[in-house]
């Protein structure tokens, strides 16, 4: 292990500590005056400073506490729990993950599980304990955070059915833009899959194209290798939602998941929220793989991204379930479709969502908000559900035939 880091020779940590501690004796001054100069009750206090009640309580006993004193217990300047030692551990993990070709991960949680590992009998502190050392040993950098203005919880994005009421594992995939090698005209595509919910898992894979026969073949090797998930959220691109025009088609690709006993759900056009989970995963292929490493030739990114995947994979401690799915024979066939209700496009006062090129009509109440259409091919009929309240409603439903052209498919296994 490498030299030791002395909290009290680093200038900013220094000024972190000022400026924390003369906000906490404002806020106790404030609660103090806001109660006994301007008569507000404790819970008001509570309410407007953003603190606790039993903060308001504690400064809240006489007008003349002391605002000032300190009663952490430990000295001034240094952490409450973590000595040099940790800090050591703490900065060699960072600096070998750092430095190791094969390692791409070298934030808090990277950290964390690499600590778990090597110190098996000695427990690490917390991510965020972690992550406070880091940026307090200049470790870190700042990252850009997007503001998420809550537009889809307002608007009933049915994310409570999704993951929780339709029961079963949900595995995400998209493909990710094109890459350009320096030096080089054809550009490189590649798919990504991902699990956001435990066992966690990311996984990307470059490929020659983007279509129907390349998704296919790709989500088979997938299953094959990791999990058959009951569930793939996908875009409504052409190789997996099939023909632009032709209406209530089964495109090559819901055939397939459908012959797997995998329900496809198709996310929201044009609103990438709705692929939360993969898109934040390609971003993460960008910022820790594209953008990191210099590439020379299209074998060069096979091998890396085969470490970034093996590296992704200890990152997040996936482990394949280790009772794999068989085959159901209640299997129900069924396709489900994210939507937002619009406007009619030549019915005023009427709206309507598009499901496979045809217009399903929905009371003009719902304009704006976020369906689930749930698409029944034995019955071939819709059912078009809306969440409220955590519950899941049929709102409207009708009958949804499959294009004869598209029947050449074996419903019930």
């Amino acid at each position: 292990m490498s030299c030791i880091f002395t909290f009290g020779n680093d200038k900013s940590f220094k000024e972190q500590i000022a400026n924390g501690e003369k906000k906490l004796i404002q806020v106790r001054q404030q609660a103090s005056q806001l109660y006994f100069a301007y008569h507000l009750s404790k819970t008001m206090i509570s309410r407007r400073l953003g603190v606790g009640k039993p903060f308001v309580i504690k400064w809240t006993q006489s007008p003349d506490q002391d605002f000032t004193r300190d009663e952490r217990g430990w000295p001034k300047g240094k952490p409450r729990r973590w000595n040099q030692t940790t800090l050591k551990v703490i900065k060699t993990i960072h600096q070998e993950l750092t430095g190791d070709p094969h390692r791409f991960f070298t934030g808090a949680t990277a950290i964390e599980t690499e600590w778990r590992r090597r110190y098996p009998e000695q427990s690490p502190p917390p991510i965020r304990t972690i992550g406070q050392l880091l940026k307090e040993l200049g470790l870190t950098s700042p990252r850009k955070h997007h503001r998420s203005k809550g537009a889809a919880r307002y608007l009933c994005y049915p994310e409570h059915t999704i993951y929780h009421l339709l029961g079963g594992r949900l595995l995400e995939a998209d493909f990710i833009g094109q890459k350009y090698l320096a030096g080089h005209s054809q550009p490189l595509q590649f798919i990504a899959f991902s699990f956001k919910h435990s066992p966690k898992l990311r996984y990307f894979q470059r490929v020659t194209a983007q279509t129907a026969d390349v998704f296919t073949t790709e989500s088979g090797r997938f299953f094959d290798r990791y999990e058959t998930p009951e569930f793939l959220k996908v875009d409504n691109c052409l190789a997996t939602i099939g023909s632009a025009s032709g209406k209530r088609n089964l495109s090559k690709t819901m055939k397939f998941l459908l012959s797997h006993q995998v329900i496809p759900i198709f996310a929201v056009p044009r609103k990438p929220f709705s692929q939360a989970s993969i898109e934040g995963n390609n971003s993460v292929f960008s910022r820790m793989f594209w953008n990191k490493r210099r590439f020379e030739s299209p074998e060069q990114v096979d091998q890396v991204l085969d470490w970034f995947n093996r590296d992704s994979e200890l990152y997040t401690g996936y482990q394949s379930p280790k009772n794999h799915r068989s085959t159901k024979n209640s299997f129900i066939p069924k396709i489900y479709f994210l939507r937002q209700v619009k406007e009619h496009p030549t019915r005023k006062q009427t709206a309507a969502i598009n499901v496979l090129n045809e217009q399903i009509n929905l009371p003009s109440e719902f304009i704006n908000y976020f369906v689930l259409a749930e698409w029944l091919l034995d019955e071939e009929r819709i059912l078009v559900r809306f969440e409220r309240d955590l519950h899941s409603l049929v709102i409207h439903e009708q009958v949804f035939r499959i294009n004869e052209r598209s029947k050449n498919i074996k419903l019930d296994r």
